[in-house]
This record gives C-alpha cells, structure tokens and sequence, in this order.
C-alpha cells in the first residue's frame, strides 16, 4: 500500500512538473503564443520604377527554424522608356528597354524577435537579368540617291543592344511590419558585383556609363525599399 500511494505520488508530482513546464512555454499572453503565423510574404520594389522596372518579391519561411530563415525570389520585368536618371545618352521618348531578370535570396533574420518575417536581417543572393535597348545613334547607313545608286551617309539611326547581366550581392535590411497589420515596410542595402556581355549595332556599348546602367558591370550599391503584404 505504501508503494503504491509513493508511485501515486511521484506520478502526481510528475504530472504537475510537465504542466507547469507547458504553461511556462506557452502562457497566454506570451509573445511566443501571441505570435502571428507568418509564412509568406508579398512585396513590390519601388526603386526600380526610375528605370522602368518592375520587380515583384515572394518571401517564404524556410520550415522548422522558427521563421528565421527565408528564401526570397523576385521575378523582375522592365519595359519603358530609358531615363536621365538611368543612362548618360537617352534621345527623349526614342530610346526604350525591355527586359525580365530573376533574384534569388537566402536570409538570416538576427535575435529573438518572436514575430517571423520581422526585423534586422542579413542575406546573400545571386541574380540574372536580360535587356533589349532600342535607340538612336550617329552612324553611317547606305542611302538610295537620285542616281539611282547607294551612298553611305552619316546621321542618327536605329540601333539596338542586347545585354546580360548577373552578379551576387549581400545586404543588411530591416523588416518592419505595420502594428495591427499584415502591411510592411522592407529597407535594405548592401554591397554586389556584377558582369555583363552587350551585343550592339554601334561600334562599342551605349548602356555602362553609370552604376545605374542597364550594362554595367563591376561593384555597385544594391539598395531599396520593397512594400507588401504578409499571408
């Protein structure tokens, strides 16, 4: 009988200890149960848009590390008009760029911060991107005169150059989510390198004067500022 009212108590005791355990991990009103279950994330990059581009994120929580981890991928597409801000030579509403590129990124988010999807992070990713620019350029270009013979002659013409371009970049963001909303704001900055190969109509490349060019290559500032939605 002693026995058994011993095992009964240590059963008991047990029982009370794993209980207490549980409602020390998950009491209400903790922020680890308070928690929002963030597994994915939507945003749109608005810096690009000076260069008439269009570059869609998807954020995803990578499965048992807390939401700590993500991979992003951010399809991207350019289509418009090339702008002062973007290129050194642009001839008003001639010169265009189409284009479409792919981003992809692994990211660290850093401390405790019991909301996934949230706060400082530090990421590394590699891209690839694809332009078609059409413009205009002095060249010279074979006329038919009066005499019913062709003669080279120099003036603006059309032109093209076709870029590709790829690179790695690592950069430190923070994410901050609007109180009460699934809405967030996404800042980021860091460092990348770059190459690029153009074929073009002219006798040398046209789009790698500045680090914003659609062709250059080398180091440059990746930096941005993405507006989105968590699911």
């Amino acid at each position: 009988m002693k026995r058994l009212l011993g095992v009964g108590v240590l059963s008991l005791g047990l029982l009370a200890q794993a209980r207490g355990q549980s409602g020390a991990a998950e009491q209400p009103g903790s922020p680890l149960s308070d928690a929002p279950r963030r597994t994915w994330g939507l945003s749109v990059d608005w810096l690009p848009l000076l260069a008439s581009g269009y570059h869609f994120s998807l954020e995803r929580s990578l499965g048992g590390l807390g939401g700590r981890q993500t991979v992003v991928l951010t399809p991207q597409l350019y289509r418009g008009l090339v702008g002062e801000l973007t290129s050194d030579r642009h001839e008003g509403n001639a010169d265009r760029v189409r284009g479409f590129g792919l981003a992809a990124q692994h990211r660290f988010y850093l401390g405790a911060q019991p909301t996934p999807l949230a706060g400082t992070y530090l990421a590394y990713g590699l891209n690839y991107q694809h332009f078609r620019l059409d413009f205009q350029a002095p060249g010279w270009q074979p006329e038919l005169a009066a005499d019913g013979l062709y003669y080279y002659q120099y003036g603006l013409r059309n032109q093209t150059e076709t870029i590709d371009r790829y690179g790695a970049t690592l950069v430190v963001g923070h994410q901050l989510e609007a109180p009460g909303s699934p809405f967030f704001l996404d800042i980021f900055m860091g460092l990348g390198l770059r190459q690029a190969t153009s074929r073009t109509t002219t006798p040398s490349p046209q789009f790698a004067t500045t680090s914003s060019d659609y062709g250059h290559a080398g180091a440059y500032l990746p930096v941005g500022f993405r507006l989105g939605l968590h699911l």
